[in-house]
Protein backbone atom coordinates (compact mmCIF):
# COMPACT_ATOMS: atom_id res chain seq x y z
CA UNK A 1 0.00 0.00 0.00
CA UNK A 2 1.19 3.49 -0.75
CA UNK A 3 -0.22 5.84 1.87
CA UNK A 4 -0.14 9.35 3.20
CA UNK A 5 0.75 8.94 6.85
CA UNK A 6 -1.57 10.80 9.20
CA UNK A 7 0.05 13.07 11.78
CA UNK A 8 1.18 11.12 14.87
CA UNK A 9 -1.67 12.38 17.10
CA UNK A 10 -4.21 11.37 14.41
CA UNK A 11 -2.64 7.92 14.00
CA UNK A 12 -2.70 7.44 17.79
CA UNK A 13 -6.41 8.32 17.93
CA UNK A 14 -7.24 5.95 15.05
CA UNK A 15 -5.32 3.14 16.77
CA UNK A 16 -7.25 3.81 20.02
CA UNK A 17 -10.54 3.61 18.11
CA UNK A 18 -9.49 0.41 16.35
CA UNK A 19 -8.47 -1.22 19.63
CA UNK A 20 -11.81 -0.27 21.18
CA UNK A 21 -13.62 -1.57 18.08
CA UNK A 22 -11.73 -4.90 18.16
CA UNK A 23 -12.78 -5.30 21.79
CA UNK A 24 -16.38 -4.48 20.90
CA UNK A 25 -17.02 -6.01 17.44
CA UNK A 26 -14.12 -8.40 16.76
CA UNK A 27 -11.74 -8.36 13.81
CA UNK A 28 -12.37 -6.16 10.77
CA UNK A 29 -10.32 -5.34 7.69
CA UNK A 30 -8.06 -2.61 9.18
CA UNK A 31 -7.96 -4.06 12.70
CA UNK A 32 -4.19 -4.60 12.55
CA UNK A 33 -3.14 -2.11 9.85
CA UNK A 34 -1.22 1.08 10.48
CA UNK A 35 -3.47 4.08 9.77
CA UNK A 36 -2.91 5.70 6.40
CA UNK A 37 -4.75 7.42 3.58
CA UNK A 38 -4.32 4.80 0.89
CA UNK A 39 -3.44 6.06 -2.59
CA UNK A 40 -3.14 2.61 -4.14
CA UNK A 41 -2.46 -0.99 -3.26
CA UNK A 42 -0.93 -3.85 -5.21
CA UNK A 43 -0.14 -7.50 -4.64
CA UNK A 44 3.36 -7.85 -6.04
CA UNK A 45 6.09 -10.48 -5.65
CA UNK A 46 9.23 -9.32 -3.74
CA UNK A 47 11.29 -8.90 -6.92
CA UNK A 48 9.09 -5.93 -7.89
CA UNK A 49 10.14 -3.89 -4.83
CA UNK A 50 12.96 -2.08 -6.64
CA UNK A 51 11.04 -1.09 -9.80
CA UNK A 52 8.05 -0.06 -7.65
CA UNK A 53 10.24 2.14 -5.41
CA UNK A 54 11.91 3.73 -8.47
CA UNK A 55 8.51 4.57 -9.98
CA UNK A 56 7.21 6.04 -6.69
CA UNK A 57 10.40 8.14 -6.42
CA UNK A 58 9.83 9.55 -9.91
CA UNK A 59 6.15 10.21 -9.18
CA UNK A 60 6.64 11.90 -5.81
CA UNK A 61 9.55 14.10 -6.85
CA UNK A 62 8.23 17.17 -8.57
CA UNK A 63 5.08 17.24 -6.43
CA UNK A 64 5.07 20.07 -3.88
CA UNK A 65 4.19 19.39 -0.21
CA UNK A 66 0.70 20.63 0.70
CA UNK A 67 -1.58 21.22 3.71
CA UNK A 68 -4.33 18.68 4.37
CA UNK A 69 -7.35 18.77 6.65
CA UNK A 70 -9.15 15.74 8.01
CA UNK A 71 -12.83 16.24 8.74
CA UNK A 72 -15.13 14.48 11.15
CA UNK A 73 -16.15 10.84 11.16
CA UNK A 74 -18.45 9.59 8.41
CA UNK A 75 -19.53 6.29 6.90
CA UNK A 76 -20.18 4.96 3.43
CA UNK A 77 -23.73 4.73 2.10
CA UNK A 78 -23.70 0.94 2.31
CA UNK A 79 -22.76 1.20 6.02
CA UNK A 80 -19.79 -1.15 5.65
CA UNK A 81 -17.03 1.39 6.30
CA UNK A 82 -16.29 4.20 8.80
CA UNK A 83 -13.68 6.85 8.00
CA UNK A 84 -12.39 10.38 8.49
CA UNK A 85 -12.90 12.54 5.42
CA UNK A 86 -9.98 14.19 3.60
CA UNK A 87 -11.00 17.72 2.63
CA UNK A 88 -8.26 18.29 -0.02
CA UNK A 89 -9.53 15.54 -2.33
CA UNK A 90 -8.21 17.30 -5.46
CA UNK A 91 -4.63 17.59 -4.17
CA UNK A 92 -4.59 13.99 -2.94
CA UNK A 93 -6.10 12.77 -6.24
CA UNK A 94 -3.48 14.70 -8.23
CA UNK A 95 -0.66 13.20 -6.15
CA UNK A 96 -2.14 9.69 -6.47
CA UNK A 97 -2.55 10.03 -10.23
CA UNK A 98 0.99 11.32 -10.73
CA UNK A 99 2.51 8.41 -8.78
CA UNK A 100 0.21 5.79 -10.35
CA UNK A 101 1.06 7.06 -13.85
CA UNK A 102 4.74 6.45 -13.10
CA UNK A 103 4.08 3.05 -11.49
CA UNK A 104 2.00 1.88 -14.44
CA UNK A 105 4.79 2.65 -16.93
CA UNK A 106 6.20 -0.70 -15.72
CA UNK A 107 4.17 -3.09 -17.87
CA UNK A 108 4.67 -6.06 -15.55
CA UNK A 109 3.43 -4.12 -12.50
CA UNK A 110 0.52 -2.77 -14.55
CA UNK A 111 -0.35 -6.32 -15.67
CA UNK A 112 -0.30 -7.65 -12.09
CA UNK A 113 -2.62 -4.81 -11.14
CA UNK A 114 -2.64 -1.64 -9.13
CA UNK A 115 -5.83 -1.01 -7.13
CA UNK A 116 -6.40 2.71 -7.11
CA UNK A 117 -8.34 4.19 -4.21
CA UNK A 118 -10.55 6.82 -5.85
CA UNK A 119 -11.84 8.52 -2.72
CA UNK A 120 -9.16 9.67 -0.28
CA UNK A 121 -10.23 8.89 3.29
CA UNK A 122 -8.55 7.80 6.49
CA UNK A 123 -10.35 4.50 7.07
CA UNK A 124 -11.13 3.55 10.66
CA UNK A 125 -12.85 0.24 9.83
CA UNK A 126 -14.20 -1.39 6.68
CA UNK A 127 -15.71 -4.66 5.52
CA UNK A 128 -18.17 -4.42 8.39
CA UNK A 129 -21.24 -6.64 8.63
CA UNK A 130 -24.52 -4.92 9.55
CA UNK A 131 -24.36 -5.75 13.28
CA UNK A 132 -20.66 -4.77 13.45
CA UNK A 133 -21.43 -1.45 11.75
CA UNK A 134 -24.35 -0.65 14.05
CA UNK A 135 -22.26 -1.33 17.15
CA UNK A 136 -19.19 0.52 15.79
CA UNK A 137 -21.20 3.55 14.66
CA UNK A 138 -22.99 3.71 18.03
CA UNK A 139 -19.56 3.95 19.65
CA UNK A 140 -17.92 6.39 17.20
CA UNK A 141 -20.75 8.62 15.89
CA UNK A 142 -20.52 11.05 18.81
CA UNK A 143 -16.74 11.46 18.41
CA UNK A 144 -15.72 14.91 17.23
CA UNK A 145 -12.24 14.98 15.73
CA UNK A 146 -10.62 17.10 13.06
CA UNK A 147 -6.97 17.62 12.24
CA UNK A 148 -4.66 19.63 10.03
CA UNK A 149 -1.27 18.50 8.81
CA UNK A 150 1.30 19.09 6.11
CA UNK A 151 1.78 16.31 3.58
CA UNK A 152 5.48 16.20 2.75
CA UNK A 153 5.93 12.52 1.86
CA UNK A 154 4.24 9.25 0.97
CA UNK A 155 4.97 5.91 2.62
CA UNK A 156 5.16 2.44 1.14
CA UNK A 157 3.91 -0.30 3.47
CA UNK A 158 3.85 -4.05 3.00
CA UNK A 159 2.17 -6.90 4.81
CA UNK A 160 1.37 -10.55 4.42
CA UNK A 161 -2.00 -11.36 2.88
CA UNK A 162 -3.57 -12.23 6.21
CA UNK A 163 -6.19 -10.27 8.15
CA UNK A 164 -4.09 -10.24 11.32
CA UNK A 165 -0.67 -9.49 9.81
CA UNK A 166 0.98 -6.24 10.84
CA UNK A 167 2.07 -3.57 8.35
CA UNK A 168 5.77 -3.21 7.78
CA UNK A 169 7.30 0.14 6.76
CA UNK A 170 9.22 -0.26 3.51
CA UNK A 171 10.29 3.26 2.60
CA UNK A 172 9.32 6.92 2.87
CA UNK A 173 9.37 9.01 -0.31
CA UNK A 174 9.65 12.79 0.16
CA UNK A 175 7.52 15.10 -1.94
CA UNK A 176 9.83 17.53 -3.61
CA UNK A 177 8.90 20.49 -5.77
CA UNK A 178 11.74 20.42 -8.28
CA UNK A 179 12.55 23.95 -9.36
Amino acid sequence: RLVIDPASHVAARVMEWRQALRDRIGVFQEAYQMPGITLFSAELPPEYAGPLADAITRGSSGFAPFPMNLGGLAHTEDKRSIHMDVLEKGMVAALRQRVVDHVQTNRRIKKLGVSIVERPVLTIASGLKADQFNSAWAMLAAQSFTAQQRVSDVVLMKRELDRTSIDEHVRTFPLDAVH
